[in-house]
């Protein structure tokens, strides 16, 4: 079975988010908010389902066609709608109908409801933060062509990818969305490809498909 990695596509809209709503998901400080959030998150959603967690903040857009986006991220907003797939950092949302689709595939993942505003007024539908059951340790490292970065204390880590190449007879056959392992903090979102062909056919907008073999890591 192929994957594709699922990454933002990048459009002629830009948006800008409130200060508060910068601060909770783009801080990446230890403790921060959202921090403590995806940590509890994790252990809700593989051994502990009683662990209480608050509601995420809304996520407010203060302009979704201005020039001066806070951040480098780009969306278009077919018939009014926002994209049906973005990313806020590293948490990415889906909208109500890639949920859907996403659950009638199986595709494991842990859904937690947000709701977005633009210019203080609630956009009709729900958004969710999608977090992917499994992240899977299946970065070839000896086939992959890759630069190795070392820290100050002398640990090795993986810099820029050039070349990538997965470790296929380890993804179990019924593994549909993962996040993949690689030293270095890097993980690319992955999805299979008989899903990547439904959302394509389903007219699911916000969504970038790039094949393994055409994967890179510039940094």
């Amino acid at each position: 079975m192929e994957y594709f990695e699922i990454s933002e596509l990048i459009s002629s809209h830009c948006i800008t988010y409130t200060a508060s709503t910068r601060k909770w998901f783009l801080k990446t400080a230890p403790g921060n908010a959202a921090n403590v959030w995806t940590g509890l998150a994790g252990r809700r959603f593989y051994n502990h389902p009683e662990c209480e967690l608050q509601p995420i903040p809304i996520i407010e857009l203060e302009d979704y066609r201005g020039d001066d986006a806070r951040f480098n991220r780009a969306y278009s907003l077919p018939e009014g709608r926002l994209l049906d797939y973005f990313s806020l950092g590293l948490r990415n949302f889906v909208s109500s109908r890639l949920k859907q689709l996403l659950e009638e595939n199986e595709a494991e993942a842990f859904f937690t409801e947000a709701s977005v505003t633009i210019e203080e007024e609630q956009y009709l539908e729900p958004f969710f933060l999608v977090a992917p059951r499994d992240m899977l340790p299946v970065f070839d490292e000896e086939q992959s062509v890759f630069m190795t970065c070392y820290d100050t204390s002398g640990e090795s880590s993986v810099g820029r990818i050039d070349t990538f190449v997965l470790k296929t007879d380890e993804i179990p056959a019924e593994q549909k969305l993962f996040y993949l392992h690689i030293n270095g903090g890097y993980r690319p979102l992955m999805l299979r490809s008989d899903i990547v062909e439904q959302i394509r056919s389903a007219g699911i907008t916000g969504m970038k498909f790039t094949p393994v073999n055409e994967m890179k890591r510039p940094f």
